[in-house]
């Protein structure tokens, strides 16, 4: 009996690879297809609701001359209410800054109950943290990320800089904030 559970533990992990790789070729194709910020800034939401299961997310530009954070969009996240700082902790904030994604992957109780989930990934043009997109509270179907998901925030660290700001990073003056809040 444990020998079928665990070939089937087998066979459901060998499972998961092909859709692991599916959801990492769409969202890379999703970015690099991007017509500009605007549509860029949606894939990225896409790709955060539709794979990785959030609707709360921000993304902080950092300002190098006042060594602050400033809001570039945000969905389902209440600004008057976040402070990016806290939630990062100075490890966090550190980690992030050098260019390594933040994860606290959750954990379930067995009470059914889960700690809180949440992921700093920082948008690098560089090895330079240019901004910081902050995924929040994950949706009731998916309580916590898991291993699969370190891909994925690998990808939007590394590609997303470019749809984004452009190739160099800086925002030109008219695309500053596209204003995206829900």
């Amino acid at each position: 009996m444990n020998a079928n559970n665990s070939s089937g533990a087998k066979a459901k992990s060998s499972a998961n690879e092909p859709m692991s790789d599916l959801r990492l070729e769409a969202a890379r194709k999703r970015l690099a297809e991007s017509r500009d910020q605007g549509d860029a800034i949606e894939g990225v939401r896409e790709i955060v609701a539709n794979f990785l299961g959030s609707e709360e997310m921000g993304m902080f530009r950092v300002d190098r001359r006042t060594s602050t954070f400033q809001v570039f969009w945000s969905f389902g996240i209440d600004l008057e209410q976040y402070d990016l700082l806290r939630a990062l902790g100075d490890a966090g904030l550190q980690r992030v800054m050098r260019g390594e994604c933040h994860v606290e992957f959750g954990v379930r109780e067995g009470s059914g109950a889960t700690a809180k989930a949440q992921a700093f990934v920082p948008i690098s043009v560089a090895d330079q943290t240019i901004a910081i997109l902050a995924i929040l509270r994950l949706l009731p179907q998916k309580a916590v990320f898991d291993r699969s998901d370190m891909a994925l925030f690998q990808l939007i660290s590394n590609e997303a800089a470019k749809p984004l700001f452009g190739p160099t990073g800086h925002v030109k003056p008219w695309t500053e904030g596209p204003g995206m809040r829900a």
